[in-house]
């Protein structure tokens, strides 16, 4: 990951610092929510597969009732293996909630936790999301940031969905551009 110039100054009116506390709950919401964005074929096909058995097995008058729950077990081992990893990496912190700091600014985010610093310019993120309880920031495919949307108030949720939205639609046309070069 480059290495970019420092955030804007501080009277910069789109900067503004964010103060989260990432529970268990935030970590598994934003983990399950990589899936299902990673996926989503995937798991449409598998949930309209489970439908489908469930239906079979209201029809039979139960005789393959069993399709359905051996057709859950596959879901059910991947959320509870979903849920252990998360577990396990929330351990790793002490168990105890993550505080960490969020400086957004026009150019990108200063994130900052107890032992760790990163900084993410707009440029360089590799994807972003919002979900009903959290913003999730990726500087790649294999790490997340997860800004909880109970920590922002208004304008800043606001402002931080305006810096995603043009961020993102920056980076969608450099890959269409770099397709058709």
């Amino acid at each position: 990951m480059a290495v970019r110039a420092a955030p804007a100054p501080e009277h910069d009116p789109s900067s503004f610092e964010i103060a989260a506390e990432i529970r268990y709950g935030d970590a598994l919401a934003a983990a399950l929510s990589q899936c299902w964005r990673r996926a989503p074929t995937a798991l449409a096909v598998y949930l309209a597969g489970l439908v489908a058995l469930i239906v079979a097995g209201w029809f039979s008058g139960g005789e393959l009732a069993w399709l359905a729950v051996v057709g859950a077990a596959p879901g059910v081992a991947a959320i509870a293996f979903v849920a252990a990893t998360a577990r396990l990496d929330f351990k790793r912190t002490g168990g105890r909630p993550l505080r960490m700091r969020y400086h957004v600014c026009g150019s990108g985010v200063e994130i900052r936790a107890a032992r760790r610093s990163d900084w993410i310019a707009w440029d360089d993120l590799w994807g972003a999301s919002e979900t009903r309880r959290s913003f999730l920031l990726s500087p790649s495919p294999g790490e997340q940031y997860v800004i909880p949307k109970r920590c922002c108030d208004a304008g800043r949720a606001a402002a931080l969905r305006e810096l995603l939205g043009r961020a993102l639609a920056t980076r969608a046309g450099r890959r269409s551009s770099d397709f058709q070069a």
